[in-house]
């Protein structure tokens, strides 16, 4: 049977905090305009310029807080995604969610790190739609949607293999700096199975695209060495102390 160690999402807050905001955003455009016109406060030019340049203010705060929330609310719906697909994992897993780690000047959160009798490895996850076009070596991914119209649109997004890399160094510091030498892997996770991938990889680069992949190869993953459940607690052990200094 797994076990599971949910550690705190920061961005369950951040989403809550922006949620509001933005109803707050959409409302007070209202609020200013009811004003404006309940107490004819277009009659003095100075006043009316300021209460259509806060109407226009908040319009542009809410366009970005909603591409903001958005983007977040994405990434946690990935990352429940990620936890659905994980659960069914055969064995006795430990499983990190939503790790914390933090090696003198380096710091990042893992969505999730599986440790294994097979293995310890890294989970990141992304939500994105659309075409993903990218090589391992670049510092910046391309995403592009298509759309029924003929329009499409272009974003940018840094590179998931270098730092999941990133992250991977950090893991393995804290534990060699504890006195244990692991081999650690990372898998990529697109959630969305509908997304295209255009990708420049290496070998030992991993990439799954939708759940039933990602449990396919954590379910078939093996290295070639064996991993004692007293060891596997020890790792989990010495990263649950590291975390509660972060």
């Amino acid at each position: 049977m797994n076990k599971v160690i949910r550690c705190k999402n920061n961005n369950n807050r951040k989403v809550a905090a922006l949620l509001v905001t933005q109803v707050f955003l959409g409302v007070a455009p209202v609020l200013l305009l009811v004003l404006f016109v309940l107490f004819e406060l277009y009659e003095k030019q100075i006043t009316a310029i300021v209460v259509i340049g806060l109407i226009f203010l908040c319009n542009v705060a809410f366009s970005i807080v909603a591409r903001r929330y958005n983007v977040l609310n994405s990434g946690r719906r990935g990352e429940r995604q990620l936890y659905k697909a994980v659960k069914r994992l055969n064995g006795n897993n430990i499983i990190f969610c939503n790790l914390p780690v933090r090696y003198k000047r380096g710091r990042s959160e893992l969505d999730m790190l599986i440790i294994s009798h097979k293995g310890m490895i890294i989970v990141e996850v992304k939500n994105h739609s659309g075409t993903i076009q990218g090589s391992w070596k670049s510092d910046k991914w391309e995403q592009r949607k298509y759309y029924k119209n003929g329009q499409n649109t272009s974003q940018e997004m840094d590179n998931p293999i270098k730092q999941m890399r990133r992250q991977r160094d950090i893991v393995k510091s804290i534990l060699n700096a504890a006195g244990e030498n692991v081999w650690i892997d990372s898998v990529l996770y697109f959630s969305n199975s509908g997304a295209k991938l255009k990708l420049n990889l290496r070998e030992n680069d991993y990439v799954c695209l939708g759940g039933k992949e990602l449990l396919n190869f954590l379910n078939n993953y093996d290295r070639g060495e064996v991993i004692s459940k007293i060891q596997m607690e020890k790792y989990a052990r010495i990263l649950n102390e590291a975390r509660a200094n972060v």
